[in-house]
């Protein structure tokens, strides 16, 4: 072989073989433990991770809180590195970028992902034996804003863990109108109760409160006390369309 296309085949082969392996946001020599070990392996992981980190650092930048998304952060990667297979790290990495580009898209203190989480005081039995071992009742919203328009997804959970009202989709189970840090809704439970509802933000919390409900049977509260979480595995953001 002649000498100057051996050295152009060497070139090639150390150049590779330099290349970090997929494209994370972290130097995969330096990759400790499954997940990360995972992730080096999978391009499309490896891709999703490096599309993470570029957003998070953009909402680190704009938001007015900087302690309080890097420990989201750090709430989120304990969330992912608790996944067992690929299909729950796929998930992982796809809600925590649709909620990014949500809070990216909009500057309305709305968007993003918020959630209550009720005390075990009130229950007994089972239910507060199940409470204990972290089987919270809660609500959550995902919010998106458009504009002067925004929409949300309800979750809730009940009775030992179970989500006994929710959407299935994405479609929206929550319209209305933003103004500043506040939002009107009109909401429908997945039970066939619907009603009106106000959203606002106040000192880093989102208080919901209903202001007007049909007699349809719902689990939605009618009163709530939110704080700002990170999307994890299987939370969904709404397709605000149309």
């Amino acid at each position: 072989m002649p000498n100057h296309l051996y050295n152009a085949l060497l070139i090639l082969l150390l150049s590779v073989l330099a290349a970090p392996a997929g494209a994370a946001s972290f130097d995969c020599k330096l990759a400790q433990g499954k997940i990360e070990t995972t992730i080096c392996a999978d391009s499309g992981l490896s891709k999703l991770d490096e599309q993470l980190s570029t957003s998070y650092a953009q909402v680190v930048r704009m938001s007015s809180d900087e302690q309080s998304e890097k420990s989201m952060q750090r709430a989120w990667l304990r969330a992912r590195n608790a996944c067992k297979n690929i299909t729950c790290l796929q998930e992982a990495y796809a809600s925590r970028n649709s909620e990014f580009r949500a809070r990216l898209a909009s500057n309305s203190p709305l968007a993003g992902v918020w959630k209550k989480e009720y005390s075990c005081d009130q229950l007994s039995g089972i239910y507060a034996e199940s409470c204990k071992q972290g089987e919270r009742d809660k609500f959550q919203l995902s919010i998106v804003v458009e504009g002067d328009k925004v929409c949300a997804l309800h979750v809730v959970w009940a009775n030992m863990g179970n989500r006994v009202d929710e959407v299935e989709d994405r479609h929206p189970s929550m319209t209305g109108k933003t103004n500043g840090n506040t939002a009107t809704v009109r909401f429908s439970s997945t039970w066939g109760g619907t009603g009106t509802a106000t959203l606002r933000v106040q000192g880093g919390e989102l208080h919901w409160k209903v202001s007007g409900k049909d007699e349809g049977e719902s689990w939605i509260p009618d009163d709530a006390v939110l704080v700002r979480v990170p999307a994890v595995a299987f939370d969904r953001m709404p397709e605000c369309a149309g």
